[in-house]
């Protein structure tokens, strides 16, 4: 099991020690897009992965709200797609905190703090997944969040990239053929995933 903390701590020093080319489509989210091997799935398209596993939005005082330097800024990016979520609620499943609505603010903070920065930047949301198993105590929680999501995009006019249908089964589950965990894709659903982060990049008018 990671130890979130330590690990985000890492990645950042990593992040910073890096020297990525500017241009680049920066992933900004948690493990799904920090296991995500673009190298192998999309190599046409020229990555910066910006993913950290157990990563959150930045309610608290790490998380993305507060990488956005060095995860995004520094990067000079061609694009940027965002994915994030899920651990905050896995947090309030958990504890009882933060509220929807901390976390909600939280997202639209950071999509104004890059929309500011980068107004001419191509910009992404993607829907958080459905969970199972053992983790199927976030279901209540997660189409709810993937309509504010959505209304966040909306209202910023940046595009919103809905994978859930994609791997929701009839009873609101994960897919079980699509992840390992009930939480994580697994080799099947990255392709799946990977197809529709290449349809979305496929309308912009970007150098591969």
């Amino acid at each position: 099991m990671i130890d979130a903390k330590n690990h985000y701590r890492e990645k950042i020093e990593h992040f910073k020690s890096e020297t990525a080319e500017s241009g680049g489509i920066v992933l900004l989210g948690s493990s799904h897009f920090e296991w995500f091997d673009t190298d192998k799935l999309l190599p046409q398209w020229r990555f910066v992965n910006r993913g950290i596993a157990s990563d959150r939005i930045g309610v608290t005082d790490r998380g993305i709200l507060h990488r956005l330097d060095v995860s995004v800024f520094d990067l000079s990016p061609a694009c940027v797609i965002l994915q994030n979520g899920v651990n905050d609620l896995g947090e309030l499943w958990r504890t009882g905190e933060p509220s929807v609505e901390q976390v909600v603010d939280c997202y639209e903070h950071v999509v104004s703090r890059i929309q500011q920065r980068l107004p001419d930047t191509p910009f992404a949301i993607v829907s958080i997944l459905p969970t199972s198993g053992e983790f199927a105590g976030l279901t209540p929680w997660i189409a709810p969040f993937n309509r504010e999501l959505k209304r966040i995009a909306t209202d910023a006019g940046i595009e919103f990239i809905d994978f859930y249908p994609d791997v929701v089964g009839p009873d609101k589950q994960f897919r079980a053929e699509l992840t390992y965990d009930g939480l994580h894709l697994n080799e099947d659903g990255y392709k799946l995933f990977a197809k529709r982060i290449n349809q979305y990049l496929s309308t912009l008018k970007l150098n591969s």
